[in-house]
């Protein structure tokens, strides 16, 4: 059995407390949050929430997973609540939809959301805290690092290179061979034809830079 707390406690942690245990052998514990969102409340459906802070008191790493699922809307946020997480020595589990199909040459890191349809090709190399959601298709050959979140039926053609804490927004096409800088925003329904800066905001068919976002990140609302 494994026992999961979620780090998260909106919309998007409910749906995958849902998801999380459809799978044999996985049941979802608690909630938890940074203390400074630990309102009075401390019951989030159906089950405790938690300060992050005072998590391994309560739940200690070597009995209990742990899953981030936060959405897009600060992706920095979600990489330093998953790297908070690893620093308490948690272990992460994957959620792969039973729909999806993920080729078993795909070297696939630690918590990653790959819904409804995704489709992961051969050879491809993931790395931690990714989401796919749902009629993903990622082609072959694709090298993906860390924290990116990929929106509803975006393409990523063979042999690209996505850095870091990517956004790729809703319909969006991404050609082969084409290598996005760290925390690139694509568009929905944007074109991608050639390389993209790091830090920048890319829209349009073919998508063209707009703007840069080195200090703040990727803040979608």
């Amino acid at each position: 059995m494994k026992n999961i707390i979620i780090y998260g406690a909106g919309s998007f942690a409910k749906m995958m407390r849902l998801y999380l245990e459809r799978i044999d052998g996985q049941k979802v514990i608690a909630f938890c949050v940074d203390r400074a969102f630990l309102g009075s409340n401390r019951n989030f459906d159906g089950l405790p929430v938690i300060a992050f802070e005072e998590i391994e008191q309560l739940y200690p790493n070597d009995c209990y997973y742990i899953f981030v699922a936060v959405g897009y809307s600060n992706m920095r946020s979600r990489k330093l609540m998953y790297e908070r997480a690893k620093f308490k020595g948690y272990k992460f589990v994957n959620y792969i939809d039973g729909s999806a199909i993920v080729d078993e040459t795909v070297v696939l890191g630690n918590n990653n959301i790959v819904l409804l349809g995704t489709i992961i090709e051969q050879n491809c190399i993931i790395g931690d805290n990714n989401i796919f959601w749902s009629s993903v298709v990622i082609s072959h050959d694709v090298a993906i690092d860390s924290h990116c979140f990929f929106a509803s039926k975006s393409l990523v053609g063979g042999n690209c290179q996505i850095g870091d804490n990517c956004f790729f927004g809703f319909n969006s096409v991404c050609v082969q061979d084409v290598v996005i800088g760290k925390e690139s925003l694509i568009g929905a329904n944007s074109l991608v034809l050639s390389e993209t800066k790091e830090f920048s905001k890319n829209i349009g068919s073919p998508a063209k830079q707009i703007c840069l976002h080195q200090d703040s990140g990727i803040i979608l609302k």
